[in-house]
């Protein structure tokens, strides 16, 4: 059976290629006066019940619609029958729900539906091909798949193919969630839910094997959540301009949930674009508090101030990032030639590193105050997050500096389980409790802060007796005129156990790279272990939607004669 909600025209087209056996249509007009008393769902009531209702907590940037904090409840309120299928005597009691909607207030409405009825929410990538969303699909177990016309046709076959036949669209414009007309709002009575629930499953970059669902309960959501917002100071004056894939913990906890759960407006572009974030910064209303991107994005938008904004408009484009009181740099590390040129064009402002995976959400921070923002370093534990360094002898070393050893975290932030791999799962925990994260740090001598060295499996390079940082070398790199990006590999190798490959892009094609320029260019800033000997110039790097480079690709560039290929 797939569901199907909407009537009007413009679904016509969908409703003719389907036939009359597998549809079931709902009015729009079902009410549900109940919300369950999680503490995402709490504040939501709050936020509506003191918020104007001129005020929005989305604006919805693709529709050029907004949309106020009762709105949002009566909308979930609504749309939440629609999951139940009609029935007030029930919830999904942890069914996966995955769905797969632009960024934008349908997501939104999606995502706390989902929530709202004790389903577990299963976000999908919309630009991963059919292969990986049926692998996701079919891994999850997803019950029902919520979507929105755009990717209808992408999904179809998938959700058949899936063994799925609940499918329910979303996001017509002329069709209403619910009957709230925008002046007369009931806030709906709250029922009890336990925080245990699982509440959210998002799936890995897939780094060593396929990826594993990630599954957060209500009670992680809010330690995550909350610890981020007294770090970082939310609250309900503050506005995001939000273009963070909704897929990924970046994008769905530090972004939006955030937000929301601060009383905050989130402005959504439905996709990053270098061109409509600099016009929307450059508005008279100068309105924006925060921005939250990866390293990427922030090089593009330095390459459309460079390249696209005249000289004429340069100093109101500075000008226009003093409306940011915090400006966040996360999933992947910050080159210090991006961190140093933004710096200079956005009129100071030193990007916040952060630290943090799927499995634990934000663990470590570098503190609100600029000053106190330091080059190559993640600051120090998040409020309420346990962190230690534990050294490859398995000692505690959390009080050395400049002493590598593996991140583990403990904590309310820290994630159930990972979906349907109990072994996977009993693997990452030491036998005290603590999430074992694969990422190798230490406490820098100078500013006492976390640094991070790279992972264990692709990141931490063993050569001749040596345990070198990629990262360092990578950063270094970065520095060169004519590098625009780079990735650092360990190559296997008979004789040094690993020996050290660089893959590079250049900027300027016609002035070539070889590894005589790379060793003189490295001599006095790198131990001589830690230069590359090995060297390939590609025309781009492989990236995953978070701008994480995918390194055991690269290895394959590297024949098993380590030829140096151009």
């Amino acid at each position: 059976m797939i569901f199907i909600h909407y009537s009007n025209n413009y679904y016509n087209k969908f409703l003719s290629s389907l036939t009359s056996k597998y549809c079931r249509f709902y009015s729009s007009g079902q009410k549900n006066t109940y919300l369950p008393s999680l503490p995402i769902f709490t504040k939501l009531l709050k936020h509506a019940e003191t918020q104007s209702l001129q005020k929005p907590v989305i604006v919805d940037v693709k529709s050029n619609t907004s949309h106020s904090y009762q709105n949002l409840v009566s909308d979930v309120s609504s749309f939440r029958n629609k999951l139940l299928k009609g029935s007030f005597n029930q919830n999904l009691n942890e069914k996966c729900v995955a769905f797969l909607c632009p960024n934008g207030y349908d997501y939104v409405v999606s995502q706390w539906s989902i929530w709202s009825v004790g389903g577990i929410a299963v976000p999908l990538c919309t630009t991963h091909p059919q292969s990986e969303l049926l692998y996701v699909l079919k891994d999850s177990q997803a019950s029902t798949v919520i979507t929105h016309p755009d990717f209808y046709d992408k999904i179809k076959s998938v959700t058949k193919d899936a063994g799925i036949d609940d499918l329910i669209l979303v996001g017509d414009k002329k069709e209403k969630y619910s009957d709230f007309d925008g002046i007369n709002y009931k806030a709906p009575s709250l029922i009890p839910m336990e925080e245990s629930r699982k509440a959210l499953i998002i799936y890995t970059s897939g780094t060593t094997g396929k990826p594993k669902g990630v599954v957060s309960t209500h009670s992680n959501i809010k330690a995550q959540v909350s610890s981020l917002i007294e770090a970082w100071r939310w609250s309900d004056k503050d506005r995001i301009l939000h273009v963070l894939p909704l897929h990924h913990l970046h994008g769905i906890l530090n972004a939006l949930t955030c937000a929301i759960y601060a009383g905050a407006t989130v402005e959504m572009l439905p996709k990053f674009d270098a061109a409509e974030v600099w016009n929307r910064w450059m508005l008279p209303e100068r309105n924006l508090a925060l921005f939250m991107a990866v390293p990427t994005i922030y090089s593009k938008l330095i390459h459309y101030y460079n390249d696209n904004i005249s000289d004429e408009l340069k100093p109101k484009a500075t000008e226009s990032c003093s409306q940011f009181r915090l400006m966040v740099s996360g999933s992947s590390a910050l080159p210090a030639p991006v961190r140093n040129t933004w710096k200079e064009i956005s009129g100071g402002q030193i990007l916040l590193e952060r630290y943090g995976m799927s499995e634990i959400g934000m663990a470590l921070s570098h503190e609100y105050n600029n000053e106190k923002r330091f080059e190559g370093c993640v600051g120090l534990p998040l409020p309420n997050v346990q962190v230690r360094l534990i050294s490859e002898d398995d000692k505690d070393v959390t009080n050395l500096t400049e002493t590598p050893g593996e991140i583990q975290v403990k904590g309310q932030n820290v994630f159930k389980e990972y979906w349907n791999k109990p072994e996977a799962t009993q693997k990452e925990f030491t036998q005290d409790g603590w999430f074992k994260t694969g990422d190798i740090a230490i406490i820098t001598e100078k500013e006492k802060v976390y640094k991070i060295l790279g992972r264990k499996s692709v990141d931490i390079i063993k050569s001749g007796g040596y345990k070198i940082s990629s990262l360092e070398i990578e950063r270094i790199l970065l520095s060169h005129p004519n590098i625009l990006d780079v990735s650092v590999v360990g190559v296997e190798d008979p004789e040094w156990g690993q020996k050290i490959g660089a893959v590079i892009v250049l900027k300027d094609k016609d002035m070539m790279i070889d590894l005589t320029i790379l060793k003189e260019f490295l001599k006095d800033k790198l131990a001589k272990y830690k230069i590359p000997s090995l060297l390939k110039i590609v025309q781009e790097l492989p990236k995953n939607a978070m701008g994480k480079v995918g390194k055991k690709e690269l290895i394959k560039l590297f024949d098993k004669h380590h030829m140096n290929i151009k």
